[in-house]
């Protein structure tokens, strides 16, 4: 067991000594035991080759998947190479390091929406990155971060935005959104990532910004927000450090009136959540609690007997998502931290 497990199942004991109403914060027991089971069932379904697929609606995505499943498992604690997931973190690990094509992007072959893999298979290297690894797979790791940041910032908008394929000469705010949470984390663990690109990319989430606080689409036109794409941005202006900004305590007001964590946000729910998640925990106090605890309690109640969850873009997806929102509160990945 690793000294991260034996951490977190002291933070479960401690939870079990607290009485009254459950906070947001505590780890229960039915918590603890979803997330385990979670992750048994990413581990059964990894395929052989390292990676992860959509399994469901938008099959493929293999990038994607495995980027967010390894996050899924160093959410929970688990680390690459020791523990009992650690030869399939570093398989997973492996199979993006051999994806990396000569230009820096991170993909697999016919993915038409190449950015979002390359940009969550960033944030996991740059997690794993930053634990104890072997110098082999650590500078195996280094290598290809500093050579994906450069694509990243070649790859930027003139606006200061991603699209879907690293030469779309456009932008819009989901692959925007995974380009700068990818980018933190490289620069959280040292990779050098050049100042100007993330201004410019911070700058592009204001510019989406509506008056009633909400982020639209895309910076380029007018439309309305999206609850999805304002959690995310919230998330994104909260880890800059933006706390007291009149952007950020804006988009902040509209979460609060318009983040609703007991009903189901349709086809993007996962993804509301995800990000809604990060950014509750970052403004924490009463409006976390208010969203957490009944998010929490629909995750529970909604899982299935083999431990996974459907929905979204498919069972893998959503399986991830939502064990990283259950081991928020463990607070192991950086964008789960204040």
């Amino acid at each position: 067991m690793t000294s991260l497990r034996i951490v977190g199942l002291a933070l479960l004991l401690a939870s079990l000594a607290v009485l009254g109403e459950e906070s947001a914060g505590e780890i229960l027991p039915r918590q603890f035991q979803a997330v385990d089971r979670g992750l048994l069932w990413l581990a059964k379904n990894q395929a052989p080759d390292g990676s992860w697929g959509a399994r469901g609606p938008l099959e493929g995505y293999r990038m994607a998947m495995t980027g967010l499943t390894g996050l899924a498992f160093l959410s929970a604690g688990h680390v690459p190479e020791r523990g009992p997931f650690g030869m399939r973190l570093e398989r997973a690990i492996r199979f993006i390091l051999k994806n990396q094509q000569n230009d820096g992007l991170i993909t697999t072959p016919n993915d038409n929406q190449s950015m979002y893999g390359h940009g969550f298979a960033m944030t996991f290297l740059a997690e794993a990155y930053g634990m104890d690894l072997s110098s082999d797979l650590s500078g195996k790791i280094r290598e290809c971060l500093v050579k994906a940041v450069k694509l990243t910032d070649r790859a930027q908008s003139s606006w200061g935005g991603w699209y879907y394929s690293p030469n779309s000469s456009t932008d819009e705010g989901s692959v925007t959104i995974t380009q700068v949470q990818a980018l933190r984390a490289c620069a959280n663990v040292g990779i050098p990532v050049p100042p100007k690109t993330m201004r410019n990319a911070l700058q592009y989430i204001q510019k989406s910004q509506n008056a009633d606080g909400g982020v639209r689409y895309t910076a380029r036109s007018p439309g309305g927000s999206s609850v999805a794409l304002s959690a995310a941005g919230a998330e994104l202006l909260l880890m800059a450090g933006q706390y007291e900004s009149k952007e950020t305590k804006r988009i902040v007001e509209y979460l609060k009136l318009n983040l609703n964590p007991d009903a189901s946000q349709g086809y993007h729910d996962m993804y509301t959540n995800f990000y809604g998640t990060q950014a509750m925990i970052q403004i924490g106090g009463p409006a976390w609690e208010k969203y957490y605890r009944p998010l929490r309690r629909r995750l529970l109640n909604s899982q299935s007997s083999d431990g996974s969850w459907s929905g979204d873009i498919g069972t893998t997806y959503s399986t991830a998502i939502a064990v990283m929102i259950l081991s928020s509160p463990y607070t192991y990945l950086p964008i789960f931290q204040k």
